[in-house]
């Protein structure tokens, strides 16, 4: 919730004059053009040390970020990494989906992307996940569209276990998205986005006081575009609209509801296939399902937010977190290939998946000092309720192969009639308790220790085929670190810390007869660095980590086509990134990973075996000079470069590979006034690589060459 109430930016005095006064709750201030002039820190509403919560980040850094601590802190005084995209980085990258901006985030992953319909899974320090967070609510409870970049203020990278705040989760790591909030000034910003393949798409955001004292503030952001693909067959178009208000009922109390709807229509497409384990002999074109056929998605969500300052020194936040959603549509997929090579079994699928979450939870946040040791004191409890129904039908390939010719594909042939049905309910509850104590020891010797408890609880019902699972686990995830500071710019940490998931839903039931299925638990841990150079304008981070799971589904070698949590995985390596600027014109972002990800115990898989889609070796470098005066002001020329190592690409351990890749990006833009012209290129020297895959018959391959152009104007 200080993550959800992150944008919020109000501060807390911390004189001893300032006690004595009722504090006025500050206002965000919506992020303009960047000031020229030598470079400056990450800007927060709060001042330095105080408890307060932080509004937008300019530039590349983002000096504070809340998804460590839930609390605005100095990233150096955390001894854990975020690794933060700002509004600046998304507006640069001309980013309309929060994934795009995963290429130039280091040790970010993609893995499942679901057909394109979700950022289903990714891998952080080469451990995968489902866990995506907007405003430290969980989103990935059920299957929303991929978040639209439009209300994205910022995205957080906590790396490394988060489940002693956010719960339930992985121990590589996670994503928290921070969105747009209200602001005192008052501006309307529309913009038009014209790019390759068909794509075009108009924006607005605006935002100001609704009444003469400036108590009653709003934002409202609004996207709306479609696109065609360098896919064959394959488009779709979005509708997001998100309003916020908020509303200063004292000077001490503020009340925020946001909403936001979101409407996604695509083509469900599961890329390209592998043939011996061989890419390259289809067209990254080539559309191996039905043309015409679509899926729909929906997503309404509410936060509302009730932040209450009782002194100088403690507040309160209460917070509810509200979302329906469905999916429904038909597709397509590739399930075989015949021994000659090039006819493919398709099978014929239709999807009505839908989804209600409602979450709650409130938090004391609190400075103190006993006996010369200051403590920043969170306290917080959160209680989750999440119904979803599944309807998904298939056709058998074995009696009606539905197939097709990949070298010379002839679409529109009868669809086979449904006859396999999946018709299942779950319905999970999850109570936490938390707490997290930041210690100041000394003005070099700073400590983190928290722990938080769950209590899970999940009833599956499969009723067609007629079966159920139910489960019931607490878990605790402690975690603690330590910093030393021995010079002001530089800072040396540790931190260890626990994270565990119940496996639901379908791998619940897949759980053998009697066995119940053990939740996954890990273990993270890890040394580094921390450096600030030029002023802090521009940080250094440097860290060797370990992560290991345990409790992994493998299969029951005594009950064929089921699981145990029988298997364990391991990531150990380091990474290093850069993130600021280095000049008052050149801004940077920059990292470079080192994963090992490999099994260390299964039923089938060989000890050693890599884990799909995480490359041994992956770096990226985004970098932009804008000229500060002059006749030129306001240009700026930059671009990036996206490099992965060859991976496994598939979780069976066949041998089939993903091939590395080097891709280059170029971007311009000139900002003249209130008017901001852009153009990027997207993988200028047109090569051919592959985003990520679930198997031999599920590649994904990147984009082509692709050339986008924006305005916006904002008066």
């Amino acid at each position: 919730m200080p993550v959800l109430a992150t944008a919020l930016g109000f501060s807390l005095a911390v004189s001893a004059a300032q006690a004595q006064e009722t504090i006025a709750l500050d206002e965000v201030v919506v992020e303009g053009p960047r000031p020229s002039g030598p470079a400056l820190p990450a800007l927060s509403s709060a001042a330095a040390g105080t408890i307060g919560l932080i509004g937008p980040t300019p530039g590349f850094r983002g000096d504070r970020a809340v998804s460590a601590t839930r609390t605005d802190t100095p990233q150096r005084d955390v001894p854990q990494v975020v690794t933060v995209a700002p509004r600046e980085v998304i507006t640069d990258l001309a980013a309309t989906r929060v994934d795009q901006v995963f290429t130039y985030t280091p040790g970010v992953a993609q893995q499942n992307n679901f057909g394109g319909l979700s950022v289903f899974s990714y891998a952080i320090r080469g451990v995968t996940t489902s866990e995506l967070y907007k405003n430290g609510f969980p989103l990935n409870r059920g299957y929303p569209p991929p978040p639209d970049a439009q209300n994205v203020e910022r995205i957080e990278v906590l790396k490394g276990p988060g489940g002693g705040l956010f719960g339930r989760s992985d121990p590589g790591g996670l994503i928290n998205i921070i969105t747009k909030q209200p602001t005192r000034e008052r501006f309307v910003e529309m913009g038009r986005l014209w790019g390759s393949f068909g794509q075009v798409r108009g924006t607005v955001d605006s935002g100001g006081s609704l009444n003469e004292d400036g108590t009653l503030l709003y934002r409202f952001n609004l996207a709306a575009g479609r696109q065609d693909s360098f896919r064959d067959f394959v488009d779709g178009d979005r509708l997001l609209v998100a309003p916020v208000v908020s509303w200063q009922v004292t000077p001490d109390t503020k009340v925020t509801v946001e909403t936001e709807f979101l409407r996604n229509r695509t083509v469900f497409d599961r890329g390209v296939i592998a043939i011996d384990k061989q890419l390259g002999f289809l067209p990254i074109s080539r559309f191996l399902g039905e043309p015409g056929q679509s899926i729909h998605q929906a997503s309404d969500s509410m936060q509302v937010r009730i932040d209450h300052r009782f002194d100088a020194d403690w507040q309160m936040r209460l917070a509810t977190y509200f979302n329906t959603g469905s999916l429904v549509g038909e597709a397509a997929e590739i399930r075989a290939i015949a021994a000659d090579n090039r006819t493919v079994s398709r099978d014929r699928n239709f999807r009505d998946y839908r989804w209600d979450v409602a979450i709650g939870q409130a938090e004391l946040v609190g400075r103190f000092d006993t006996a010369g040791i200051g403590h920043t004191l969170l306290l917080g409890v959160e209680r989750e309720s999440t119904d979803s129904r599944t309807v998904y039908l298939r056709s058998n390939v074995r009696t009606n192969p539905y197939a097709i010719d990949i070298y010379d594909p002839r679409y529109g042939q009868p669809p086979p009639p449904y006859t396999i049905p999946r018709n299942n309910i779950e319905h999970i509850t999850n109570t936490a308790l938390y707490a997290q104590d930041q210690l100041v020891l000394s003005p070099e010797w700073k400590a983190l220790v928290g722990v938080r408890f769950d209590i899970f609880e999940d009833s599956f019902r499969e009723r067609v085929p007629r079966s159920q699972a139910d489960q019931s686990w607490a878990a605790a995830s402690p975690r603690a670190g330590l910093v030393y500071q021995p010079l002001p710019e530089l800072a040396l940490y540790a931190n260890v810390g626990t994270s565990f998931r119940p496996n639901i839903g379908p791998d619940a039931a897949a759980a053998s007869p009697g066995r119940p299925v053990e939740p996954e638990t890990g273990l993270g841990y890890e040394i580094g660095t921390k450096l600030d150079l030029f002023g802090g304008a521009l940080s250094l981070t440097g860290a060797a980590f370990r992560v290991e799971r345990q409790n992994v589904l493998t299969p029951d070698p005594r009950n064929s086509g089921f699981s145990i949590a029988a298997g364990a995985v391991r990531s150990q390596g380091f990474e290093f990134t850069a993130a600021g600027q280095i000049t008052p014109e050149i801004k940077l972002l920059a990292g470079y990973v080192f994963a090992d990800a490999v099994v260390t115990k299964d039923n089938l898989l060989p000890v050693g075996a890599a884990l799909i889609n995480v490359p041994r070796h992956s770096g990226s470098l985004l970098a932009v000079h804008e000229v500060q005066e002059g006749p030129w002001k306001g240009l700026g020329l930059g671009g990036g470069v996206r490099a992965v190592g060859e991976r496994a690409g598939d979780a069976a351990g066949s041998g089939f590979r993903l091939p590395s890749t080097i891709a280059v990006d170029a971007l311009a833009y000139y900002r003249w006034e209130n008017v901001r012209f852009g153009l990027n290129v997207e993988n200028v020297f047109d090569t051919t690589y592959y985003e990520s895959s679930l198997s031999a018959f599920r590649v994904y391959p990147g984009a082509p060459r692709r050339f986008t152009g924006t305005l916006s104007v904002r008066f």
